[in-house]
């Protein structure tokens, strides 16, 4: 199964998602919000209560360590 993550675009830095996010995946800067993937369980809480429509689940498969 692939795991899902949050994706975030176009933030508009109102830190909503930040306090709904029980998994602590959402950090924010002066660019705006970042998802953490090794945190992020892809719930879906932080996209529904995006008032600025910024945050999307997506599949997320990591990357291989060679």
């Amino acid at each position: 199964m692939t795991k899902r993550i949050a994706v975030v675009r176009g933030c508009t830095g109102c830190d909503t998602c930040r306090w709904l996010c029980k998994m602590q995946a959402i950090t924010f800067d002066h660019e705006g919000a970042h998802v953490d993937p090794e945190k992020c369980v892809g719930c879906g809480v932080c996209a529904e209560n995006c008032q600025s429509f910024a945050i999307s689940i997506m599949p997320f498969e990591p990357t291989k360590k060679e």
